[in-house]
């Protein structure tokens, strides 16, 4: 007859079994813890089969020598270790992603490493117990209890875990730990104290993992734990992914509104300096297009509001006639590229002025034309405007009908869905060769939305698409347009030309810039303003000019090489050599991304102005800043008298009535071609040097001296940006080497260095993600090409044969 009561424990290790062959068999074992959870079933198994055979030994007395019931309570004890440490680690599974290499896992070890000692010791000194020779009795030695005790210290680190990071763990399974934990301690010291009367230890522990199975690893429980842990690591990727594309659209805004800058830079010194009526109005035409290219480019990089997904509506007022003439006029070069001919059906009803977005109205109208010209080969393209109704101002509206049909290829039943999604392209074998990005429509279909609109579609395949939709427009003036041609007469005059508004010959100001073209822009912008205009190149030259020299104004650019605007600024701010204090200092960049003003303000820039400079801008911060005793009102000559009626020429089209209000195309004669120029010397020596000339006179608006001027300057100015690569890429600092890299490539296309300017792109590209074995790969290649251009344009500039 058994000494001990066993009975519980039997039940229990039947139970742990059960448990063990149900998560098995129910169960995906991939996770840290469903591992640990098997662990634990195992090891409380295993103290449970050398509990109950350590009772049968120690039933039979003397029967059974004292060796072989030292041998099975050993390993009871060592099983128990096991089954706490199991125990343990499954409560750390829980908490921590990952295996934590902590000090409190170094001082969890000492417990175990003393447990380990004192009983594989205890064979030799008996300190914890032995068996009696002659009655075979269980007997217990002085640290019996010491047993016990690193038990329980070993217990109490899975209970510190459970109470130190609780927030991990909902209410149920907090307490089936806790419980747990409970039950353990309960059975150690019942078990302790009073066997031979009580036997409960590993006869409770499986009840408290019926509890953990079914709050911790119940099928609903894993299941929310797994979604939510891909969740998170779906937040961790959104999260990579939104600042990879913050840098990359903060950089390509960079990227983009620096040639603006020239662009519609260049275009207002010619509208301020010329006279000639026909040069007046081709340079209204190019600030109207370019500002609607700002705009546009502002709207899909500026990061915040595609982050938001919200697009700002702007309304104000605008001529009819004039916004559908210019859209006119923007595509029909492209269709008569294509051989297409362009028919507008302009109602004589509508209303004289409107009041609305007519950016958005641009942008809108532009993708469909450009769609309707891309996607069509033969025949061509109707623009159609109506009024549909209207009510008189002040509080008038309107609403008009817009339709661009066109007979192209027409849209697929299956690519229907396709259509209004951004980045794909319907009918991809077909289209392949048509270049675009797929966003046009979705851009389209939000704007139309902010206005309270809907894009509509009506297509047949190889007969071609109708896209319409209905506006509702304020009316600002509600008298009939009458004839498109005459209205369009009268509105296209040549475009306001921006005089300057003061003269401060007493004022003097500071340009820090590390793009000389923006310097040179900047500069020519405000050469009839009489300023002393200073340059610096960077930070450092801006601070030791501002120690030589008292400035009205400080024009700081905020991405250069060394030191960046805003460390600059920190610099001047803190440095006492420089009489900063009451000195404006403004941001000048074309990082115009949403909140990059309150950035700068709260940075300590006094103002802040977005490139491209608009000319209105820039004399509106100047005559806010500047000190107004400095201030002087212009002598302006008289601006030329506009032309008495506006040529629609035979360069483009020619718009007569067809009775019905409508007007249909009659393709003029095509214009007599013009005599270019031919190239001078110097400009032959550059090409044959390797520069895409045509492309590098275009940047500088033509002025061959310009030009020349800053080819010199490019060339000049190599040897010290290819020192400051070199010494970025040996000390690792790929910002430095990017932003260097960056001048480069934008100094080399200005120049019309094309080649360069793609593998300095790609430089620039690698430097961003820190590809160092890229980099160490093209960088010496770069160099050299680099070198041995620059060799050429000096000898070109000299006046030798640009080939050596």
């Amino acid at each position: 007859m058994l000494k001990y009561n066993i009975d519980f424990e039997i039940m229990g290790m039947i139970l742990t079994v059960i448990m063990w062959i149900f998560f098995r068999t129910n169960y995906v074992t991939k996770t840290r813890s469903d591992k640990a959870f098997l662990r634990i079933c195992v090891c409380v198994f295993a103290a449970q089969v050398a509990d109950i055979a350590t009772a049968f030994t120690f039933s039979m007395g003397d029967r059974i020598p004292p060796s072989v019931n030292t041998l099975l309570d050993t390993a009871y004890f060592l099983c128990a270790l096991a089954s706490g440490v199991a125990f343990e680690r499954y409560i750390a599974s829980y908490v921590f992603e990952q295996h934590q290499k902590t000090v409190y896992e170094r001082i969890r070890i000492v417990p175990v490493a003393i447990f380990l000692l004192l009983i594989l010791t205890n064979p030799v000194t008996r300190w914890a117990f032995h068996f009696d020779a002659e009655t075979g009795d269980y007997v217990h030695g002085p640290l019996y209890y010491a047993l016990y005790l690193f038990l329980a210290l070993i217990v109490m680190s899975a209970l510190y875990l459970i109470l130190r990071y609780r927030r991990k763990f909902d209410g149920k399974q907090w307490v089936s730990s806790i419980a747990f934990v409970i039950l353990i301690f309960a059975g150690m010291i019942l078990q302790a104290a009073f066997i031979p009367d009580v036997y409960l230890s590993f006869g409770l522990i499986p009840v408290s993992l019926l509890m953990i199975l079914f709050s911790l690893e119940t099928p609903d429980y894993r299941k929310l734990i797994h979604t939510l842990a891909e969740l998170e690591a779906a937040r961790e990727e959104a999260n990579r992914a939104n600042q990879v594309k913050s840098d990359f659209l903060a950089n390509m805004s960079h990227e983009i509104r620096t040639p603006i800058n020239a662009i519609l830079g260049f275009d207002e010194m010619i509208l301020r300096e010329s006279s000639d009526p026909d040069t007046l109005a081709c340079a209204g035409n190019i600030r109207s297009s370019g500002r609607t290219l700002l705009s546009i480019v502002n709207d899909i990089l500026d990061f915040s509001k595609i982050e938001a997904g919200k697009m700002e509506i702007s309304p104000t007022e605008y001529d009819t006639a004039r916004i559908l003439w210019e859209l006119v006029q923007e595509i029909t070069p492209r269709a008569e590229a294509k051989g297409l001919y362009i028919r507008c059906e302009v109602d004589e009803a509508l209303p004289r002025r409107l009041f609305g977005d007519d950016v958005r109205i641009r942008q809108i109208l532009t993708n469909l034309l450009t769609n309707a010209v891309k996607y069509t080969e033969k025949g061509g393209v109707t623009f159609c405007v109506r009024l549909m109704d209207a009510s008189a101002p002040p509080s008038g509206e309107a609403s008009l009908f817009f339709s661009v049909r066109d007979t192209g290829y027409g849209i697929r039943p299956e690519d229907r869905e396709k259509l209004f999604r951004a980045f794909e392209r319907v009918d991809g074998q077909r289209t392949r060769s048509i270049e675009g990005t797929g966003l046009g429509l979705p851009i389209t279909v939000r704007g139309l939305e902010l206005m309270g609109s809907s894009l509509e579609f009506e297509s047949e395949v190889g007969v071609g698409s109708d896209f319409h939709f209905v506006l509702r427009q304020g009316v600002a003036d509600a008298t009939p347009m009458g004839s498109f041609r005459e209205a369009v007469a009268a509105a296209a005059q040549p475009a306001e030309v921006y005089r300057e508004s003061f003269t401060a010959p007493d004022a003097r100001i500071l340009v820090v810039d590390d793009v000389e073209l923006n310097l040179k822009v900047f500069a020519g912008l405000l050469k009839n303003t009489q300023l002393r205009i200073d340059m610096a190149a960077g930070g450092r030259e801006a601070i030791e000019k501002l120690h030589a020299s008292v400035y009205d104004c400080v024009f700081l650019d905020h991405q250069m090489p060394g030191m960046d605007g805003l460390e600059t600024l920190e610099r001047i701010r803190a440095d006492a050599g420089i009489r900063s204090e009451g000195m404006p200092i403004i941001a000048l960049t074309a990082n115009a991304i949403a909140g990059a003003r309150e950035m700068y303000l709260s940075r300590g820039f006094s103002d802040y102005l977005t490139k491209p400079i608009d000319g209105l801008s820039l004399s509106a911060m100047l005559r806010k800043w500047l000190p107004q005793d400095k201030l002087r009102e212009p002598q302006q000559p008289p601006l030329p008298a506009p032309p008495a009626e506006a040529d629609f020429g035979e360069e483009v089209l020619e718009f007569m009535p067809d009775g019905s209000g409508a007007f249909s195309e009659v393709p003029g004669e095509a214009p007599a071609p013009q005599r270019t120029q031919e190239p001078d010397a110097a400009l032959r020596r550059l090409e044959a040097a390797g520069l895409n000339v045509s492309e590098g006179m275009r940047y500088a608006m033509d002025d061959r001296a310009f030009y020349l001027e800053v080819v010199g300057d490019y060339a000049e100015a190599f040897p010290e940006k290819a020192e400051a690569l070199r010494f970025a890429r040996e000390k690792g600092d790929w910002r430095t080497y990017e932003i260097a890299v960056h001048a480069l490539k934008s100094t080399s296309k200005t120049v019309g260095a094309d080649a360069l300017a793609q593998r300095a792109a790609e430089l620039e590209r690698a430097a961003a993600r820190a590809d160092a074995g890229f980099i160490g790969e093209k960088h010496e290649a770069f160099l050299a090409a680099c070198e041995a251009l620059t060799a050429l344009l000096r000898r070109a500039l000299d006046g030798q044969d640009g080939k050596e």
